[in-house]
């Protein structure tokens, strides 16, 4: 057995001179961003999520609990998804006429559980709240204790519902993180997904409006939730979806929500860049001698969409992990190791490493 020559010795042959030079984490950098480009933001907590690649870029006060507002009514949603018939028919009752952001439902109506949710997610109706928590569990009552085993479920920690509306109530609480999560959840209904990206419907013969001005007024919006309250302040969850990335804002105690919103994308924009790099270019060790004489390695597949983060973008490197291999063995597209594309010190996607 013969091993690829190129300067180390086993147990792992690595190319060190396309390995990162960057000595801050990811994280760091991150802090930098906030403390220096997101001052003017008032929200009081914040989470910008890439979704592709599953990363918060910048984040402030994220697992601070603070009153929901009508963010509240993702949670009722996410339970009627999980449990519900959507086509079963509800009948409203004056018990479920509670005030304030309303469907405009009456006493006596029928409705079906979609309905409700059309009025639940688009005018934040809290009479559509009320119905389905007394659908779903007999009493309003009885559907909070639905709720908050849910977020014990989901692990949402800094999460405690009093009522599935969001109208302030003595603790009454989520965080930016727990709400994130939920509309994770919510993400994988495509139902869901439809509700929160109209901005007006007529449905049961209610004419609904968006509450989340965004969606007519930002390029890209796609969705999500609205919710206002004194205690909460200005909330705001929203998708934005532009050049195929795709980004979800959460913004707590604002006191301009749409505007920290666009703050908050701007400066997304602005530390993330696309990188065109195949690992093709680089030429440092990428010789492996083999029995048909000089073969060279080359990142085998697709190359992973990769966004980079930073103060103007934190450079992607490429770094070449290789494998002993038995050189009488060595063919066209034969395995040598594996290609790394890093992100400071962070391992963000990789490619087989073949011989070609």
């Amino acid at each position: 057995m013969s091993l690829i020559l190129c300067g180390f010795g086993p147990p792992k042959l690595i190319d060190r001179e396309l390995a990162p030079t960057q000595r801050l984490t990811v994280g760091e950098l991150r802090a930098w961003a906030d403390a220096d480009d997101l001052e003017d933001v008032t929200a009081t907590a914040f989470i910008v999520y890439d979704m592709a690649h599953d990363r918060a870029v910048f984040t402030r006060a994220a697992a601070t609990p603070l009153a929901p507002a009508s963010l509240t009514k993702l949670m009722t949603a996410l339970l009627v998804f999980e449990r519900a018939d959507l086509d079963a028919t509800v009948t409203i009752e004056a018990r479920d006429l509670v005030g304030d952001a309303s469907m405009g439902l009456a006493a006596g109506e029928e409705v079906t559980v979609t309905d409700l949710l059309w009025g639940l997610l688009v005018p934040s109706g809290n009479d559509a709240a009320m119905a389905l928590a007394r659908y779903m569990a007999g009493s309003a009552g009885d559907f909070i204790d639905l709720m908050n085993a849910r977020a014990v479920e989901l692990g949402l920690s800094h999460s405690h519902f009093v009522n599935p509306h969001g109208l302030d109530a003595l603790g009454h609480m989520s965080s930016a993180a727990d709400l994130l999560a939920i509309t994770q959840k919510l993400w994988g209904y495509p139902l869901f997904r439809a509700m929160v990206g109209t901005a007006s419907i007529t449905q049961a013969g209610h004419a609904l409006v968006n509450t989340n001005e965004w969606l007519t007024t930002f390029a890209g919006v796609t969705g999500v939730k609205t919710g206002t309250t004194d205690a909460a302040g200005e909330c705001l969850i929203a998708s934005v979806e532009r050049e195929g990335r795709a980004v979800l804002l959460v913004v707590l105690g604002s006191e301009d929500r749409y505007g920290d919103a666009e703050r908050l994308y701007a400066a997304y924009e602005a530390a993330t860049s696309r990188q065109d790099l195949d690992g093709r270019e680089l030429s440092i060790l990428n010789r492996v001698y083999g029995n048909a004489g000089v073969w060279y390695m080359q990142p085998a597949g697709p190359t992973p969409d990769l966004s980079a983060y930073g103060r103007g973008g934190l450079e992607l490197h490429g770094f070449r992990r290789l494998e002993p291999i038995v050189s009488s063995e060595l063919e066209h597209g034969a395995r040598v190791g594996l290609f790394e594309w890093r992100m400071g010190d962070e391992v963000v996607a990789t490619q087989p490493l073949v011989a070609r």
